[in-house]
C-alpha cells in the first residue's frame, strides 16, 4: 500500500502532462494549426503541461528534501534510480507525442530547409535573398513558406552545414529536423545528467529540463537550430569537466585540478565551444568562463576555428559588414537584425522608452550602444570574479548562467527559444545536500520567465498585423526582475560575499 501511495503521485503527474501535449496534437489535427488564430487554446494547453511540471518539480523535491532528512537509506536511492526512469519516460513520451505535429508557432524551420537545399546545391546561402531571380532554378514548394525572403540567410557557418547534412542524406522536410533537434535535445539532458552527477548534485534534478514545457514545444514542435548550440555548449562544458576530472575518480566541488591532470581531449572544449559559436553567437559570452579553465593553447585554439571557419564562407559571399542592408554577405543579415529587430524585449524596451522620452534621436540605437556597453561590464566583471571560482567545478557550472542571463535581460529580441541557452544550467542552480534551500532563489526567476514567456505567441494571432504588446512584456519581465531583485538581497552572493557557492 505505501509503495502504491508512493507512486500516484509521479505517475499522475505524468499522465497530466502527457494529457497536455495530447491537447496540442489534437489541436494540429482540428485546426492544422498551433499559433496565429489559435494560439488562445495552445496557451491553455501549455499553461496546463507547465503547472503539472511545476508540481512534479515541487513533488520530487519535497520527497528528495524528505528522504534525506528521516535517513531513508537503501530504499530511497532504489526510488530515486526508479524515479529517474520515471523522468526519461516522460521526457521522451512528451516529446514523441509533439513529433506528430507540424511546425507552426514558427516558420524558421522552412528557411533551415531553403538554406539546405540552397547549400546542398553548390550556392552560397549568404549570396542571395531568397526571392532572389538568381535562385529560381533552385525553386521548390517551401521556398514560399521561408520567412524574410527578401534578405540572405541570417544563419551562421556550422548551422549552415547542420542544414546541408539533412538536405543530402536525410528527406528535406520539417519531420526530419524535428526528429534532429529532438535528438540534441536528449543528447543535451544526458550530458546535464552526468554532470550533475559529476558535481554532487541530485540526478533527479534533469527533471527540471527534460520536462519543461518550454525545452519540449521548442525542440520538438519548433525544431529550433538552438537545440544543436545548447548541445555543443554542454558537449564543451563536458569536455572541460572531463579535462578536470580525469585520472581518477571524478573530484568534489572545490578541489583543485593541477596542469599535469589535464589529458590531451581538453583540447575538444574549445573546438565545440568554436562549433556552438558558429552555430549562433550566443556561446561567445561564455569565454570569459571557460578562459580560467583553459591554457593558452585552449584560448588560441578556439579563437583561431572561430575566425578561420568564417573565411571561406565570406570569401565566397562577402563579409556583409557595409552597403545596403539587403541581408547580403555573412553578417548581412545579422546587420539587419542588429538595426531593425526589437520584439518582446526587457531591460532594453523600457531603457528605449526612457531614452524616447527625454528627446534622444534614435533611441533604439542609443539603447542598443547603452546595452552592449552593460554586457561589456557584466562579462569583465564574470571574468576578473571568476578566477577566484576556477577550481570549484559546481560554481564553474553556476557562474554560466550569469552571461547568459544577462543576454536575455539586455537583449533586443527575446523569443522564447531563446531561453534554450540557458535551460541546461537551471538544475545546476538548485542547491545540494550541503548547502541552503535559499538558493532556488537563482532558477526561480528564470523557470517563471520560461513558463510564461509562451504569452509571446499572441502577437502572432493576426499575422497581417504584428504588434508587440505591452501588457506581455509586463507579465513576462516584471516578476522575472522582481524575484531576480530577491535572490540577488537574498541569495548566496551577499551571504557569501562572493565566495564559491558551495559550502
Amino acid at each position: 500500500m505505501t509503495l502504491l501511495r508512493f507512486w500516484s503521485a509521479p505517475l499522475s503527474l505524468l499522465l497530466l502532462s502527457a494529457l497536455a501535449y495530447g491537447g496540442m496534437v489534437s489541436m494540429q489535427i482540428r485546426h492544422g494549426n498551433l499559433g496565429t488564430t489559435e494560439v488562445a487554446e495552445f496557451l491553455v494547453w501549455f499553461g496546463f503541461a507547465f503547472a503539472a511540471y511545476a508540481v512534479a518539480v515541487f513533488w520530487l523535491e519535497r520527497w528528495w528534501y524528505s528522504s534525506r532528512t528521516q535517513g531513508a537509506g537503501t530504499r530511497s536511492g532504489v526510488r530515486e534510480f526508479y524515479l529517474l526512469v520515471w523522468i526519461w519516460i516522460g521526457g521522451c513520451l512528451f516529446r514523441w507525442l509533439l513529433l506528430q505535429t507540424f511546425p507552426t508557432l514558427s516558420s524558421d524551420v522552412f528557411r533551415y530547409m531553403w538554406d539546405g537545399h540552397v547549400t546542398a546545391n553548390g550556392v552560397s546561402p549568404y549570396a542571395f535573398p531568397i526571392d532572389a531571380s538568381q535562385l529560381d532554378w533552385l525553386d521548390v514548394p517551401f521556398r514560399a513558406q521561408a520567412n524574410h525572403a527578401w534578405m540572405a540567410s541570417p544563419y551562421m557557418p556550422a548551422a549552415q552545414w547542420f542544414f546541408a547534412v539533412i538536405a543530402l542524406f536525410y528527406p528535406l522536410n520539417p519531420d526530419s529536423f524535428q526528429v534532429a533537434a529532438v535528438l540534441f535535445d536528449l543528447g543535451t539532458a544526458f550530458i546535464l545528467t552526468k554532470l550533475l552527477a559529476t558535481v554532487g548534485l541530485p540526478t533527479h534534478r534533469i527533471l527540471i529540463y527534460l520536462w519543461n514545457p518550454l525545452v519540449v514545444v521548442e525542440t520538438a514542435q519548433g525544431a529550433h537550430v538552438d537545440a544543436l548550440m545548447v548541445l555543443l555548449i554542454m558537449m564543451a562544458v563536458y569536455a572541460m569537466v572531463r579535462s578536470a576530472t580525469a585520472g581518477g575518480s571524478a573530484r568534489h566541488a572545490g578541489e583543485p585540478v593541477t596542469d599535469s591532470e589535464r589529458p590531451s581531449f581538453s583540447l575538444l572544449a574549445p573546438v565545440l565551444l568554436a562549433l556552438a559559436t558558429l552555430t549562433k553567437l550566443i556561446p561567445v559570452f561564455l569565454t570569459p568562463i571557460f578562459w580560467w579553465r583553459w591554457n593558452w593553447g585552449s584560448r588560441l585554439l578556439y579563437g583561431y576555428l572561430t575566425v578561420g571557419m568564417l573565411v571561406s564562407p565570406a570569401l565566397r559571399a562577402g563579409w556583409g559588414l557595409s552597403g545596403e542592408l539587403d541581408g547580403r554577405g555573412l553578417f548581412g543579415a545579422l546587420r539587419i537584425y542588429n538595426a531593425q529587430w526589437n520584439f518582446n524585449s526587457g531591460l532594453f524596451r523600457w531603457l528605449e522608452n526612457w531614452l524616447e522620452s527625454m528627446g534622444i534621436a534614435d533611441p533604439m540605437a542609443q539603447a542598443q550602444e547603452i546595452s552592449y556597453f552593460l554586457m561589456f561590464l557584466l562579462l569583465l566583471g564574470v571574468w576578473r570574479q571568476f578566477r577566484h571560482f576556477k577550481s570549484d567545478l559546481r560554481a564553474v557550472l553556476r557562474w554560466m548562467a550569469i552571461p547568459l542571463g544577462g543576454y536575455l535581460l539586455l537583449a533586443t529580441t527575446v523569443h522564447p527559444w531563446y531561453l534554450l541557452a540557458l535551460m541546461p544550467f537551471l538544475p545546476l542552480l538548485a542547491p545540494g545536500d550541503d548547502e541552503p534551500m535559499r538558493l532556488w532563489l537563482w532558477p526561480l526567476p528564470w523557470l517563471w520567465l520560461s513558463g510564461i514567456v509562451a504569452l509571446s505567441y499572441v502577437t502572432y494571432i493576426d499575422p497581417e498585423n504584428l504588434l508587440d504588446l505591452d501588457w506581455v512584456r509586463l507579465v513576462e519581465w516584471l516578476p522575472t526582475l522582481f524575484l531576480l531583485g530577491i535572490a540577488l538581497f537574498w541569495g548566496p552572493i551577499k551571504h557569501h560575499r562572493l565566495r564559491p557557492l558551495t559550502s
